[in-house]
């Protein structure tokens, strides 16, 4: 401050934090990542800023591992060769599986066992091995307590409109975050009804009320609000379609196509489960059910932006 000036001290390597340069030379050192982990179709790797995850897929645990330790070698040597080093103590391992696995061995890094972890927080979504989502989502019920005294202190000082501004970043934008990653058909019944419990106990806030007075039908009409399922419904419906349109997609995309049937007179779709076997939700058929308050009359020759507008209005959705 003024005239004070702080120590000066040389880098030998490295970069100074904050700096214009930054940026750019960590993008040119780490544009070979992706060569030297031998990026394959069971192999992936996702990349954000300095964070940088590797996933492995298969069926043998074992063979998952030692893949694994591989790739990270293959990481480690070539992060050494241009100056920069793992950083053990910030690495984690997952095993994603949606049954129980008997045997979930270390992975080997630098002579250090990192054992398997039953969470893993990737940008702020806590993402659990068992491919569930009851971790995140009671962490979103944890973090609304405080938000809610907030909001209920800040309906006494600002009007209606005040309090919506305040509300769509300060709440909304926590409780939606990244809902297109977790807010889907994994998102069980349990979830969906704490998730519109906090929809509405925060318009509640809004409104300065600590009991349930005003209806939810009521609050709809006052805030028009998207609640979770309908941005659930919006999310599985947005997917589903960009099958249907993808010409090259996957073997389902085929399979959504042949299953499809368009309803001229009310220009509405179903879909036939033509599987002997329907197991409750799993079954083709209930996976889709969000698609059948969907007109087909626009899907075709429509660009994407106008596509998630007609979307939004067809579940009654508003921006979070």
């Amino acid at each position: 401050m003024g005239k004070s000036l702080s120590a000066i001290k040389k880098l030998k390597v490295g970069c100074v934090q904050g700096s214009i340069l930054g940026p750019k030379l960590f993008t040119m050192y780490m544009r070979k990542l992706p060569d030297i982990l031998g990026i394959s179709s069971k192999t992936h790797l996702v990349a954000y800023a300095d964070d940088a995850y590797v996933s492995i897929a298969g069926n043998d645990v074992d063979k998952v591992k030692t893949t694994l330790e591989r790739s990270m070698a293959q990481h480690d040597d070539y992060l050494l060769s241009i100056g920069m080093k793992t950083n053990v103590s910030k690495t984690e391992l997952i095993y994603f599986s949606r049954r129980e696995l008997p045997n979930s061995p270390p992975l080997l890094v630098k002579e250090n066992n990192i054992y398997p972890s039953q969470t893993m927080k990737v940008l702020g979504v806590k993402f659990q091995n068992n491919l569930k989502w009851d971790t995140h989502v009671n962490s979103l019920v944890s973090k609304s307590k405080v938000i809610f005294a907030k909001l209920r202190y800040s309906s006494k000082i600002l009007n209606q409109e005040g309090i919506k501004k305040v509300v769509t970043p300060h709440f909304y934008g926590m409780l939606y975050y990244s809902f297109q990653v977790w807010l889907n058909e994994l998102t069980t019944y349990s979830h969906l009804n704490k998730l519109t419990s906090l929809h509405y106990k925060a318009l509640r806030s809004s409104l300065g009320q600590t009991r349930n007075r005003t209806p939810r039908s009521k609050l709809d009409e006052i805030f028009k609000r998207a609640t979770p399922r309908q941005w659930s419904n919006y999310s599985n419906a947005k997917r589903a379609i960009n099958l249907y349109l993808n010409e090259d997609g996957p073997p389902i995309s085929q399979k959504l196509k042949n299953s499809a049937y368009i309803d001229n007179r009310t220009e509405l779709c179903y879909f036939m489960d033509t599987s002997r076997l329907k197991v409750g939700k799993n079954s083709f058929q209930n996976r889709l059910q969000c698609l059948k308050k969907v007109k087909f009359k626009w899907i075709n020759g429509i660009n994407y932006h106008t596509l998630r507008i007609n979307l939004k209005k067809t579940f009654h959705s508003a921006t979070p």
